[in-house]
């Protein structure tokens, strides 16, 4: 059974970061269609993609994994790890995997001073309750969106590989106070050749003053 933690360095222990399950728009606009950052879930009774289902059990899934790293993005002669082809690539549904507004684990506090990153196993077969995952363990990348919001101070987030020893300093998103931004973004991940990993991707905050919520939408994977 999957236990959430990483053998690779120190990991803290985050009881309740359980997420909730998520669904599509059920009625609402089109099939599979994703609500924005910000929206407002439950409208006119419909379950909206991305909001927590009240009541709802929470699917046994691994929880994110806090990774503290000694020394962090200033780690010099470390190459960032990269994905080499060819790689085919595959659609999905485009499916909200995370929304730390509604996962139980809160926003991501800064990390920018700290070296730290959590980890997410989108490839785990048991993500979802009661629908199968479609994203493959074996997933070597993954083609996404990520927003950012209701950041409490200027910031930028960073997406790599759940394996890798260093933080790059190539930012994927940045955000002044307060702001929702989205970018999107094909992102390098491990697998279980690289060890304890499920298609994950490492996500840090690099503020170093703020936390800041984080959704990640997917819609296709290279194999």
């Amino acid at each position: 059974m999957l236990t959430g933690r990483h053998s690779k360095g120190r990991a803290a222990k985050d009881p309740g970061l359980s997420r909730r399950r998520f669904l599509r728009a059920a009625g609402v606009g089109t099939a599979g269609a994703m609500v924005a950052a910000g929206a407002v879930a439950g409208q006119a009774g419909a379950e909206v993609a991305g909001a927590a289902v009240p009541g709802a059990a929470a699917p046994n899934i691994p929880a994110r994994r806090k990774v503290v790293r000694a020394d962090g993005q200033q780690t010099a002669g470390v190459a960032v790890l990269a994905v080499s082809g060819p790689l085919s690539f595959h659609t999905i549904s485009p499916q909200r995997y995370l929304d730390t507004r509604f996962d139980g684990g809160g926003p991501f506090p800064p990390q920018g001073s700290v070296g730290e990153f959590f980890i997410f196993d989108f490839g785990s077969p048991d993500y979802f309750a009661g629908a199968a995952n479609e994203v493959p363990p074996e997933a070597r990348a993954l083609a996404c969106n990520l927003t950012v919001t209701s950041g409490t101070s200027g910031g930028n987030l960073r997406a790599f590989p759940g394996n890798s020893d260093v933080i790059p300093l190539v930012s994927n998103l940045n955000w002044t106070t307060g702001q929702t931004v989205a970018n999107y973004a094909i992102v390098a991940a491990a697998t279980p050749a690289d060890g304890e990993f499920q298609a994950s991707i490492g996500l840090h905050n690099a503020s170093t003053r703020g936390s800041v919520h984080v959704i990640v939408d997917i819609s296709g994977y290279f194999v």
